[in-house]
């Protein structure tokens, strides 16, 4: 590995640009059949991944299978099976008409080099939902993982260049490696991470022309209604808040109660975060753990109140449950990525729906109720990418599910066809098989204006007589261009 990171992220492009032309003009049933095996070699690697995660991020192993190395089976099996017919040429809309002889197509081809930058809290899930489509779509990969989760990062890209290639190439190093690999210009940047750093992102790739999605972080809520199974919703909101140690950005980080219920409520949440303690690590970095130790910090000295958890410089971070935080609080306002909540009451959807959308965060949000018809009621006013009702966050492991948010959170998309957006661009091919001149052509003269003008009439009016007056007008023009 080159320890200079402009010369490392410029031979990972270069050689991920050399593999790419022949692995694009693959038929994309070929590449769906060498991206098979890729995702069989994963799979056969999965303990000893599983393990890594455990190694590096310190998450139960139960969650580095369920949420990292699961799911990856489930990507390329989505993907393969789905990706060539969402990938197919689609016929344009030509209006036979006023344009006769004309077929349009509107295929879908692959961007380029791809480089995709990642986090360390989802070492694998989360490069993944990039690799898998960008791949089959026909892109090459350059994968900048975190220097959190390197050696994760660096055997993932190896099981996938033991079948595929350089179409799939490493970049290591911190942030100063990727900002190295966006200034070796690639053609789309795919940037999970913070809402800080993104913005970074967001002025370089500007700067240099480069399209980039960005999915950043988040403030989720969990809007507790009155009506809601009260034990199940409190053991739900507990894995949300919880799950990978709270880092995870739509992890619940705020949860509105219905005030009819919280007498019962609460002490059931307090209780299910207590019985999972055993269950939730330490932070993965010590530069984590010290901002959600100031977040609470801050909040308890201005008024607020810990209904579990303390903290305690000298063991893990137990769940953190604050009450009474002020709305201008880093705790209520800034994402924290840990195991703490802050809790709110409100007396009617409204006030709730207020208290969960008063962020600058705009990823997930959920909606815990038994009426069906109230709870879609609620989610529709949630200005977020997502809203779960009854559960939290787990979609991200469907992959026909889109992944994407808003304000802070970034507007990028992973997961489903609609990724596919950014992964290609569009191209056009037209083919005119008409054997005639144009109407439209020059010389220009009084019959095309008058052609003209029966087109608009033909739009305001439409029916059989304005199509017959559209006939005549055009073989009066027709019949001008030929004398």
């Amino acid at each position: 590995m080159s320890t200079d990171p402009a010369a490392g992220a410029t031979a990972a492009m270069l050689r991920a640009r050399a593999a790419q032309p022949a692995w694009a003009a693959l038929p994309v049933a070929e590449r769906a059949h060498k991206m098979r095996a890729a995702g069989l070699a994963i799979l056969q690697r999965a303990e000893e991944l599983a393990q890594l995660i455990v190694t590096e991020t310190q998450k139960p192993l139960a969650e580095a299978y369920s949420s990292e190395v699961l799911g990856v089976g489930d990507l390329f099996a989505y993907w393969c099976k789905h990706g060539p017919s969402q990938l197919a040429p689609r016929k344009g809309l030509v209006p036979a008409l006023e344009m006769p002889g004309k077929k349009a197509f509107v295929q879908r081809v692959p961007r380029g080099v791809v480089a995709c930058i990642s986090p360390w809290n989802y070492p694998i899930s989360l490069p993944m939902r990039t690799i898998v489509p960008a791949l089959l779509a026909g892109n090459a990969v350059v994968l900048k993982p975190s220097e959190v989760t390197p050696r994760t990062g660096a055997r993932l890209v190896q099981a996938l260049q033991a079948c595929l290639g350089d179409v799939v190439t490493l970049v290591e190093g911190d942030g100063a490696a990727g900002a190295a690999l966006v200034q070796a210009d690639p053609d789309l940047v795919v940037f999970t991470g913070s809402t800080r750093t993104g913005r970074k992102v967001a002025v370089a790739c500007a700067e240099r022309g480069i399209p980039c999605e960005l999915e950043l972080g988040g403030k989720d809520c969990a809007i507790v209604l009155d009506d809601c199974a009260v034990d199940r919703t409190a053991m739900g909101v507990a894995w949300g808040i919880l799950t990978n140690a709270g880092q995870n950005c739509s992890g619940i980080e705020r949860v509105a109660v219905h005030q009819g219920i919280a007498h019962v409520f609460v002490p059931k949440l307090v209780a299910a975060l207590e019985r999972a303690a055993r269950d939730v690590p330490e932070l993965v970095t010590p530069a984590q753990r010290a901002i959600v130790e100031r977040h609470v910090q801050d909040a308890l000295n201005r008024g607020a109140a810990l209904l579990t958890g303390r903290l305690d410089a000298d063991r893990a971070l137990p769940p953190l449950l604050l009450t009474r935080v002020p709305a201008d609080a880093a705790a209520w306002c800034d994402e924290s990525f840990g195991p703490v909540a802050v809790l709110a009451q409100g007396g009617d959807d409204a006030e709730l729906l207020a208290l969960a959308t008063d962020s600058r965060y705009g990823l997930g949000a959920s909606v815990w109720s038994a009426n069906a018809t109230r709870a879609h009621a609620v989610a529709n006013q949630v200005r977020s990418g997502m809203v779960w009702i009854n559960n939290h966050s787990f979609s991200g492991a469907l992959p026909d599910l889109p992944w994407t948010g808003m304000g802070d959170s970034g507007t990028g998309v992973t997961n489903s066809p609609d990724a596919l957006a950014h992964m290609t661009r569009p191209r056009l091919v037209v083919h005119d098989t008409n054997t005639k001149p144009e109407p439209w052509w020059y010389p220009y003269g009084d019959k095309l204006v008058a052609l003209m003008r029966v087109l608009v009439a033909r739009q305001q009016a439409g029916g059989i007589g304005a199509t017959i007056k559209t006939l005549r007008a055009l073989n009066a023009r027709m019949a001008e261009l030929s004398k």
